[in-house]
């Protein structure tokens, strides 16, 4: 897989970038790095930016030159010294074929002379076999190759392959900063700043939900959840809605519009509820269930979340039935 344009790191991830490009200038940057924290904050499109400035022939200020013939593989997306191993399809899992391609491709010899460049990502989203193959790779890194490895869930990783990389922490912007990011990209400034809410902060995820229509989704579950609350639609019937809906992302958002509610609780607060548009459920939810079976229930989302990303195979109606009606219990 490739990305065929040449990207630039977030502006909040300069001082990363700048330590980085140094280390490559003073030949000491090490042969696996894993790039490692919150999801959404631009740590992908960092490492492809970088991979592409390692690859440049005429960097200019530490960044690509985008004149070059390395530059220009990169934008039409044909560099034969560049990898980038990705799941098939999103929440899939990266297989060990993949991988073995990858190990292939790192013991080749450049054919743009310099280096040859590997970003995996998600590297969590590796299975057992996969992450015995990388480990080869990273034991017997072939001369010239950089090795990226992007995470937001180190855990899901091998200690033998944490500790064979140098780690870089990526950090979250200031919500003003992602959100000014993101108005330069959706015009409408309302509904930027409702795409960053649904996205906890995280200015990618923002952007993906813009992309692939997500407010659509996002209207749905709220008319879902209001009619479900009043008791006009059943949970099986909500569930069934529900069923072509990203499920990883249905219980991020419940998640955050609990802990909403939770916040709402503990501090008698009205301005906790920052859904507006949902405030009023929210705060009757809020004050029928009261806080220890909000933060009961926030915990279960929150297995179940991380159970649809271990690539557990969960009944999809059955967990939105489940979701549905410890929601309804909330009520009662």
């Amino acid at each position: 897989m490739t990305d065929s344009r040449l990207l630039q790191p977030a502006q909040w991830h300069g001082e990363n970038w700048q330590q980085l490009a140094k280390r490559l200038q003073d030949d000491l940057l090490p042969h696996a790095l894993l790039f490692r924290g919150q999801t959404g904050v631009g740590k992908r499109d960092f490492a492809v930016a970088f991979a592409q400035y390692v690859l440049c022939q005429s960097p200019v200020d530490r960044h690509s030159c985008g004149q070059c013939r390395s530059c220009q593989l990169n934008m039409a997306g044909t560099h034969p010294d560049f990898l980038l191993i990705e799941p098939e399809e999103r929440g899939k899992q990266i297989k060990v074929d993949q991988v073995r391609k990858m190990i292939e491709f790192t013991e080749k010899t450049p054919q743009q002379g310099g280096f040859r460049a590997v970003v995996l990502c998600p590297a969590e989203s590796m299975n057992i076999s996969s992450a015995n193959a990388l480990l080869k790779c990273l034991e017997e890194p072939g001369r010239d190759t950089l090795l990226m490895l992007v995470s937001q869930q180190v855990s899901g990783l091998l200690p033998t392959i944490r500790s064979r990389c140098q780690q870089v922490l990526f950090s979250r912007p200031d919500y003003a900063q992602a959100l000014d990011w993101l108005s330069s990209r959706i015009s409408n400034s309302e509904q930027a700043d409702t795409l960053l809410q649904l996205a906890a902060g995280e200015p990618m995820t923002a952007l993906r939900y813009d992309q692939e229509d997500f407010l659509e989704q996002r209207d749905t579950m709220k008319s879902s959840l209001a009619g479900l609350t009043r008791g006009k639609v059943t949970p099986a019937e909500v569930a069934l809605d529900w069923l072509s809906f990203d499920i990883t992302v249905v219980l991020e958002w419940l998640s955050l519009w609990l802990q909403e509610m939770v916040r709402y609780r503990a501090t008698e607060d009205p301005e906790c509820l920052m859904t507006q548009d949902m405030a009023k459920m929210f705060r009757y939810v809020a004050d029928r269930a009261g806080e220890k079976r909000l933060l009961e229930y926030y915990a279960w989302l929150l297995e179940q979340r991380s159970l649809t990303l271990s690539q557990v195979n969960l009944s999809r109606q059955l967990l939105l039935e489940t979701v549905m009606n410890r929601w309804l219990a909330l009520t009662v």
